[in-house]
């Protein structure tokens, strides 16, 4: 049948609306042949009624009805696979469509049945759907793809049907097994899962597609993504030849696991092949392998996830997010099996990748719901060595098993409640926040079954025991009642004493020195434990909690310095007034009588009020912040000020009569507003003095606090007029006290160069420029944040009655005048956000005089813009933030279309000053900036898709002006252009793509213009015509070559993001490699990296030879080519080795020419650069080797491979002093990876040689030399220490130089490369001495390497202390006996392995007098100096002068951070003092021993000194971090002492003076509490004078 025309057919839908009667539509002509697109209106009547297209004098059933109809078909494909349509334009399409398929398929005349039944009708559908997912809407296109399966269902003709199932099968799979990353990848992959959910394609036709791709040999030109699987084609039927291309497939689709755009679909996918596998493959097996089948064979897709892990290992995440989840309840028969044997511990021998899959299948079972019998006997076969394991996933996966139950109140068992004591302690350290924030997840799970498990069983009795609580027997009896009341009971203790166990560890971990880390999880627990109100009123009596123990530290937290911190402190202390029972614990009860005392002092200011002496506990905490705020200035005390007073004066959780101030809010912000007022009259006054003794930010931060919380709130009935006005009188009061701020802040604020602002000679006092600038800086910007506050309180009843149009312009007007005047970029920014949330109250207002009011800021900001032309500073300063923050309001519409218009032709208009004039007025300047604003802006969103095009031209136009300022923010607009193309991503980040797609050229469908503008930017005059030498390239970019980089490189990200439109594709080829083999450095180096991502992985080869063959006429030219060969290297993974191998011999061979007859040093450089980023993939020399015996009779005849291989050896052996020092890398790493396979040949080099070698290679002064000559050390030290002695001698020069070198680089002070280096060059030595016998493992030199381990899993570096886990679990697996491990080597996280690696140090060396002396160094915290005898020596500094350093007030203004956050010095102290009383007595030293009995002694003085002179309590003198690590280490340090001689038999330790010690601290007890002393000091102190039941 041939089809006409639809446009013949039928005219009226292809006429101009007023030409034509219903259907309405745009008037496409068929020109020169082309047939045209339906309108949208058209399409939409066609989906209503298709028979209404008919002519009405056609008969159904007739030849012409089926001719129209069919052209109605075609020319509904022909639209819906038109790439230039609209979004609701293509869906329109679908609809019809679907319409048209639906119309045939239904008719009763088989003529039209068949007509919907075509396979050309069928396949031209499918690639639609194919083709098109990527660029429109869903929902159209899933309807489509239903209406594919349904009609392919009802398609009987059964050969069509198998030709259909065939193609879509072959289709799919060349999709998917492609590397190229198309666009048709997802809709794939949609398509093949639907139809085998559907059943419409079942797994034999899958597999039977990919025997055909084996056999037709196509795998061959399909690069392999992951470890091969398969062996080739096959052509046996038996079960082996199906399960292995199963097991094929499977591992392509999972090759889209890694992008998280295909992940959830692939899971889906696998999910429904192994379904339909798994009904299918009983018919794989032949009866008699069935009948001897014996053995346990894996689920297939165990085996393809285990393959896959292993050469793409970062994918565990998604695999656990989005496959495991969805096989486990599709294959339940394959994971039930497979659990079983898990459980049986049949397989737990095995790999960390096996490890964590089957952990992780487990943990889905679970979360599913889908198996639930596993309490028992997963609990048996989970040690700690999988809650200590170094891979998150299997801790993650181990830790929900033990917590999961069947039985949500069933009880854990000791050994569990054992295991989780020491492992919890581990989880609140993870620096990772996502996996913190997991650890916090579980934790909070595990405490509510341990709560609930107490729970149920204070409801059970002996009587009825809970059956839910016994341990599960082997043996069918049962025990007596008596004895299972008895476990019961015991049980129930241990659980609840597991729960107080862990609030006494929340309440250490909000010690003053804890990481940030620690805090913040420590935090978020006991805030969960307020937050569950009823469960928390319930259960408190059940646990003996001591709520002294969190007070004291929660308000200390309140001051400290992460923002976070500060929040969940302060919002504990709020819930815990409300949640926790009255008078429960003294310091409550002086919080609630502290707080009734302020009712006296009304008519004072807060800070007359407050006394430091003889006031209760709250009036002291309050003057105590008060006083810290005013000392330092710091932004992080005024913001705890602020929160105290808040919780002081408005907390919720109190009734009206105990609340401070009467819970009268007009009262407490007009005391605040009159604080408030004085410091600003301060401040005018004289500003320099009001820097260090009026801070404004504070009480500012105060008032907001308390806003924040009268609006959340409400004070007011809605109808209530008095409480109205009062709120009127209140926002007067606050926009009266702004202006006032704003009024003393604005003449340092608004200076051209703020931070240049100049003080004067007046200034008397010790303020800086930098201290004034804080100081308004942070006063404007919580004024600003407080008027943000008050129009957010727009929402609330009495705030909404109170503002009125006055009220809005006036806040509008403020902050306009601020955003026009200002010049810090710190204060604009935040005023910027007020100003846009105005705008929006103003638009949503039914005034109609306050909705008029953004507009009329907008004609104010135009003119501001053509009137300040000539400031050019701050990136136009305040004018974008209000172009911005008006169009908040107006988001989309006319008005939004208006001003961009407007900006348009602000910023196309040229220059109209030449460059010789000094009032140079440029607003274009203020246009670019604005535009780049709004398209940088997110909220803005699809509104802005409509204005790209024309703004890309004006942005490239802005790059061709001759001023500078002009053409500066016409790249930064085009580079916010190109960001807002890429969907927000930034060509210039380093993190890995989202998206499937390697390449996506849907930015040249929706942007017509940009094929053209990328030519324009590329063809950019070029001004240098000479060559220029290599190194002046790379040094410098002259003026000249400035303004074509600047061109290039916007190209260039266009390119690298979504590679060559097909439009002008070869002249863009030429116009890049022009660039690649360009004059200027900086530009080759550009330009090869985007042409590096066009060639598909399969291609790679090919190219590196074609690169290599090629000639080139200059250095350039050369040095180009290796550039882009470089960045194509860079995409050869370690599943590509046998492509690496071929590359390597393709380098190789060209070695002759790029180094033995090449005169440049640079060129030369980047030749081995090559080599050695190859080896780094390709580990096999040999292999190369080997490979290279064939190709270089083939290419070079004149170089043999022995002689090309010994030139190449000497070359790298050989000292290179040509060889420029950016080379020094690569000549480092390949000549320690090629010396250490030279020396295992017969041709051994002397140690000494080698190291020789290293030395001879630049300075040793340079950084980067010593990094990697201390890298490889390790490895030669190691490889002479195998290979010649097999021993460890401890006055080997060379071993002492090395460990001297690392403790060198690995001080805190040291840069982070450097200690990484120092940890790798211990990780070689230890990868290659590992299988060293005992004695040389155990040898007085192996401790100081140990240490260094130690110290490395302390670092403040993520990396290097993952590193040091991985050295210290390696070596601590060589060290353990193969009897004693549990069939998995060795693999601790950070604070397990420096646990672990500690107590096998205490062991071994339980003699040594160096453990003594650095446990007693650590413990003190003293550093130590090499001496002439065996030992180091100590150096005794006074406790007293400590102490008093410790103490003195710190008033900086920026708080300085400590090197290491990470460590905690009282955690180490603890640690090291129990390392210390394990040596043996014959370790000992008497004269330490005397020396830390003084100074403990003098210690424990110096704090009954400092104690008996002020009283402690939350924010004490306790409270610095300082003086509390130096408090525990004296207090440690005394307790040692008095250790030492209770246990002493020989003298050692004893005498009076130890009694005179046992009495300070006694006395120093007693003092502590009558001065309230820290609780942790305390409890300490009564554990030593031995009064257990003391109360602290």
């Amino acid at each position: 049948m041939v089809a006409m025309p639809s446009e013949v057919l039928f005219p009226s839908l292809y006429l101009p609306s007023e030409a034509k009667g219903t259907a309405v539509g745009l008037s496409y002509q068929a020109i020169n042949g082309t047939q045209a697109v339906i309108s949208e209106d058209s399409l939409r009547l066609i989906s209503k009624n298709v028979k209404g297209t008919i002519s009405e004098d056609v008969e159904i059933g007739t030849t012409e009805y089926s001719k129209q109809l069919e052209a109605t078909l075609q020319a509904a494909i022909r639209t819906a696979a038109s790439a230039q349509i609209s979004e609701s334009h293509a869906a329109a399409a679908c609809d019809a469509l679907r319409a048209c398929l639906s119309a045939c398929e239904n008719s009763d005349h088989a003529e039209l049945r068949a007509l919907a039944y075509t396979q050309k009708t069928w396949v031209d559908v499918f690639e639609i759907f194919l083709t098109t997912s990527e660029s429109r809407k869903p929902k159209p296109l899933k309807l489509l793809l239903i209406a594919l399966e349904r009609n392919l269902i009802r398609n009987h003709s059964q050969p069509s049907k198998d030709d259909l199932t065939a193609y879509v099968s072959s289709k799919v799979w060349r999709i998917i097994s492609a590397s190229s990353g198309g666009s048709a990848v997802k809709p794939a992959l949609q398509a093949l899962r639907h139809f085998l959910s559907k059943s419409v394609i079942s797994s034999q036709n899958i597999i039977s597609a990919v025997s055909r791709h084996y056999d037709s040999g196509e795998h061959e030109k399909v690069g392999s993504h992951i470890s091969s699987v398969s062996t080739g084609p096959s052509t046996s039927t038996s079960a082996s030849h199906y399960r292995q291309h199963s097991l094929d497939f499977l591992c392509r689709v999972l090759y889209w696991v890694r992008y998280p755009d295909t992940a959830p679909i692939t899971g889906r996918l696998i999910s429904a092949f192994c379904s339909t596998l798994h009904t299918w493959s009983s018919t794989w097996v032949e009866p008699a392998t069935l009948e001897h089948a014996r053995g346990y064979e894996q689920p297939i897709w165990l085996s393809a996830t285990t393959s896959f892990l292993e050469s793409y290992p970062d994918s565990i995440e998604l695999l656990a997010n989005h496959v495991f989840p969805e096989i486990v309840r599709q294959d339940r028969m394959g994971t039930g099996e497979f659990t079983e044997r898990f459980l049986e511990g049949g397989m737990m021998d095995c790999d960390r990748r096996k490890l964590e899959i089957q952990l992780l299948v487990l943990q889905a079972m679970l979360e599913s719901g889908l198996y639930k019998a596993i309490d028992g006997r997963t609990i048996e076969n989970i040690g700690e060595q999988l809650l200590h394991h170094s891979s998150p996933r299997i801790r993650s996966a181990a830790f929900s098993l033990i917590v999961h139950s069947s039985s949500p109140s069933a009880m854990l068992d000791t050994t569990v409640l054992l295991s989780l004591r020491s492992t919890i302690p581990y989880y609140h350290v993870e620096a990772n926040p996502k996996l913190r924030q997991e650890n916090f997840a579980m934790i909070k799970r595990l405490l509510y079954r341990v709560s609930s498990a107490v729970k149920s069983c204070n409801k059970t009795t002996p009587e009825q025991p809970a059956e839910t609580i016994l341990p599960k027997q082997k043996s069918p009896s049962v025990l007596p009642l008596h004895r299972q009341v008895r476990v019961e009971d015991s049980r129930r203790r241990q659980n609840r004493e597991f729960f107080a166990w862990y609030w006494g560890f929340l309440a250490h971990e909000l010690a003053p020195t804890a990481s940030y880390q620690r805090h913040v999880t420590a935090l978020k627990m006991i805030d969960s434990l307020f937050s569950s109100l009823s469960h928390v009123r319930q259960s408190w009596s059940e646990y003996d909690l001591d709520f002294d123990l969190i007070i004291t530290s929660l308000l200390d937290l309140v001051m400290d310095p992460f923002d976070d911190v500060r929040e969940l402190a302060a919002s504990i202390l709020n819930k815990s007034l409300q949640t926790l029972p009255r008078n429960i614990t003294l310091s409550a009860h002086n919080m609630m009588s502290g707080m009734r005392m302020l009712r006296v002092s009304k008519s004072a200011g807060l800070r007359d009020a407050l006394l430091l002496y003889d006031k209760p506990f709250w009036a002291r905490v309050m003057h105590r912040a008060v006083s810290k705020m005013q000392s330092s200035g710091r932004a992080d005390h005024a913001d705890g000020f602020g929160r105290l007073y808040d919780i002081c004066h408005g907390s919720h959780g109190l009734s009206s009569e105990d609340t401070a101030l009467g819970g009268d809010p007009y009262f407490v912000l007009g005391i605040l507003i009159s604080d408030i007022e004085q410091c600003i009259a301060s401040a005018r006054s004289n500003l320099y003095l009001a820097v260090g003794t009026a801070p404004l930010h504070g009480y500012l931060i105060a008032a907001r606090y308390l806003t924040l919380r009268y609006k959340s709130r409400g004070h007011a009935h809605p109808n209530d007029e008095s409480q109205a006005q009062a709120w009127r009188d209140l926002i007067d009061q606050l926009l009266k006290t702004s202006v006032h701020v704003w009024e003393a802040v604005k003449g340092v604020l608004c200076a051209d160069a703020p931070e240049g602002y100049e003080i004067g000679s007046a200034n008397e006092l010790t303020v800086g420029t930098k201290d004034l600038l804080s100081y308004c800086w942070r006063a404007l910007k919580e004024s600003s944040t407080l008027m943000h506050a008050m129009i957010l309180g727009v929402e609330t009843t009495p705030i909404s009655q109170a503002f009125q149009y006055s009220h809005y312009r006036a806040f509008g007007e403020l902050v306009f005048e601020q955003l026009a005047e200002l010049r810090h970029r710190g204060a604009f920014s935040t005023v910027s956000q007020t100003f846009a949330e105005c705008c929006l109250r103003c638009a949503q207002s039914d005034d109609f005089r306050t909705q008029a009011l953004p507009k009329e800021w907008y004609q104010k900001t135009l003119l501001y813009i053509q009137q300040r032309g000539s400031a050019l500073t701050r990136r136009s300063a305040g004018l974008p933030a209000m172009i911005t923050g008006i169009l908040t309001a107006y988001p989309e519409g006319e008005f939004f279309d208006s001003v961009i218009l407007d900006l348009h032709a602000v910023a196309d208009k040229g220059a109209d000053t030449d460059d010789f004039d000094q009032s140079l007025r440029l607003p274009q300047v203020h246009g670019f900036n604005c535009l780049k604003d709004i398209f940088t802006e997110t909220k803005f969103g699809d509104s802005v898709e409509d204005h790209m095009s024309i703004s890309l031209e004006i942005a490239v136009r802005g790059l061709e002006s001759d001023q500078w300022a002009i053409r500066n923010c016409g790249l930064m607009l085009l580079k916010a252009l190109i960001t807002r193309m890429n969907d927000g991503t930034n060509t210039a980040s380093s993190k890995v793509s989202s998206s499937h797609r390697r390449l996506s050229t849907l930015v040249y469908d929706k942007f017509q213009n940009v094929p053209g503008l990328l030519l324009r930017l590329l063809n950019h005059e070029d001004t240098i015509n000479q060559e220029t030498p290599l190194a002046q390239s790379r040094a410098a970019l002259p003026s000249d070559s400035v303004l074509q980089a600047q061109h290039v490189f916007s190209a260039l990200e266009i390119i690298e993001q979504s590679g060559i439109p097909k439009r002008h594709q070869s002249e863009l080829w030429r116009a890049l490699w022009s660039h690649v083999e360009g004059p200027v450095w900086a530009i080759r180096e550009k330009a090869a990296k985007a042409l590096s991502h066009l060639p598909v992985s399969d291609d790679i080869e090919q190219e590196v030879q074609r690169c290599l063959q090629d000639t080139w006429s200059t250095q350039n030219a050369l040095h180009g080519r290796h550039l882009y060969l470089r960045f194509l290297f860079a995409r050869i993974d370690n599943t590509q080795a046998e492509t690496a191998v071929n590359v390597l011999a393709y380098v190789l061979e060209q070695f002759p020419n790029m180094i033995l007859s090449n005169c440049c040093p640079i060129t030369r450089t980047s030749y081995m650069s090559l080599v050695a980023q190859v080896l780094e993939v390709e580990t096999s020399i040999d292999k190369i080797w080997k490979r290279m015996s064939v190709n270089v009779e083939e290419v070079h005849h004149s170089h043999s491979p022995p002689n090309l291989r010994q030139g190449f050896m000497q070359y790298l052996l050989q000292p290179c002093p040509e060889d420029p020092a950016f080379a020094l890398e690569t000549a480092m790493k390949l000549r320690c990876r090629l010396l250490l396979d030279y020396q295992s040949k017969e041709n051994c080099l002397p140690f000494d040689s080698s190291l020789s070698i290293f030395a001879s290679h630049g300075s040793l002064e340079d950084p980067e030399t010593s990094e990697h000559i201390l890298r490889q050390t390790g490895t030669f030290l190691a490889h002479r220490t195998t290979v010649v002695d097999q021993s460890m001698d401890t006055n080997d020069r060379d071993l002492q130089c090395w460990v001297k070198a690392l403790r060198l680089a690995q001080d805190e002070n040291a840069d982070a490369t450097t200690r990484q280096a120092a940890i790798d060059s211990l990780a070689n030595f230890f990868e290659a001495v590992k299988e060293l016998p005992a004695p040389a493992k155990t040898s007085p030199v192996m401790l100081e390497l140990y240490l260094l381990i130690y110290d490395s899993l302390l670092d403040d570096d993520e990396d290097v202390r993952d590193s040091g886990a991985t050295v210290a679990s390696m070596l601590l697996d060589s060290a353990t006996s193969q009897d004693t491990k549990d069939g998995l080597p060795i693999s601790l996280m950070v604070p397990a392995a420096r646990n672990k690696l500690l107590e096998f140090c205490q062991h071994t060396y339980h003699n040594s007098l160096t453990l003594w002396t650095q446990s007693l160094k650590r413990l003190l915290g003293f550093h130590s100096i090499p001496s002439v005898h065996t030992r180091n020596v100590l150096h005794w500094a006074s406790p007293k002068a400590l102490l008093q350093d410790a103490n003195r007030e710190d008033t900086a203004l920026f708080v300085k951070e400590k090197q290491n956050l990470y460590i905690d010095d009282v955690q180490e102290a603890r640690v090291w003092q129990e390392v210390l009383l394990s040596l043996h007595r014959n370790t000992i030293n008497a004269d330490d021993l005397e020396n830390l009995h003084a100074w403990a002694l003098e210690g424990v003085d110096a704090l009954i000194e400092v104690a008996g002179g002020e009283i402690d309590g939350p924010l004490g003198w306790t409270s610095k971090p300082d003086v509390f690590t130096l408090g525990v280490r004296i207090l440690l340090a005394a307790e040692a002492v008095l250790r030492f001689s209770s246990s002493s038999t020989d003298g050692i330790g004893g005498g009076e003076d130890v009694v005179v010690l046992r009495e300070r601290t006694q006395e120093l007890f007693e003092l502590g509490r009558r001065c309230e002393l820290r609780p942790a000091w305390m409890r300490m102190l009564r554990d030593m004078v031995g009064e257990k039941d003391a109360t602290v």
